[in-house]
């Protein structure tokens, strides 16, 4: 029913793709300026370091890019006529400064500035809040070999549990509901071509 793109990395190709295999959604837009400065930064010192890094970074106007659902066109970032048959969901960012509202990153910051974050993402017409596996784990769950290269596994599972409660105490207070992402995109394409 749905795509996330590998590295968020998606292009107007892929686009095509997933609508002549039949996708409804696609949530691999992200819209936020700390983490392509993040990443191209961390690419280039792997390169520095004369290592190899096999990910790729987005095309710069992905900055651009809306950062509330909306039907996507040529090129991926623009809105779309009521034509398009997918539904861009676009990886959570705050309002303003649109910072990284992900899982990784709020168990980082833990629980009060969690919930600073959330604050700045009531009003948005939908919360996409993308979360790994890992962002429930910890070094005590056998993954201390990954800890050196994935710096949230060094935070303890209580306080990252801490954080998703607070974040989750925020939104509900807020008058959201939750939902799957296909449950989203079916409701914002049926508002859109409504």
């Amino acid at each position: 029913m749905g795509f996330r793109a590998p590295g968020y990395t998606i292009t107007d190709a892929l686009f095509d793709v997933l609508a002549a295999e039949g996708f409804g959604y696609d949530s691999s837009v992200f819209p936020c300026p700390a983490y392509y400065g993040a990443k191209t930064s961390a690419i280039g010192l792997i390169r520095a370091r004369g290592r190899s890094s096999r990910s790729i970074v987005d095309s710069p106007a992905v900055l651009l890019a809306p950062a509330d659902p909306y039907l996507p066109s040529r090129p991926y970032w623009r809105r779309a006529s009521l034509g398009s048959s997918i539904v861009e969901l676009p990886i959570g960012v705050t309002r303003g400064a649109r910072l990284p509202f992900i899982g990784t990153t709020l168990s980082l910051l833990g629980p009060s500035l969690s919930r600073l974050l959330a604050l700045q993402m009531v009003g948005r017409p939908l919360v996409n809040l993308e979360l790994h596996g890992l962002d429930l784990l910890d070094v005590a769950d056998g993954l201390g070999a990954l800890a050196p290269h994935q710096h949230d596994l060094r935070v303890p599972v209580s306080r990252k549990a801490a954080s998703l409660r607070a974040v989750v105490g925020v939104l509900r207070e807020a008058g959201y509901q939750f939902v799957t992402l296909r449950d989203a995109a079916a409701a914002f394409a049926h508002r859109a071509r409504a």
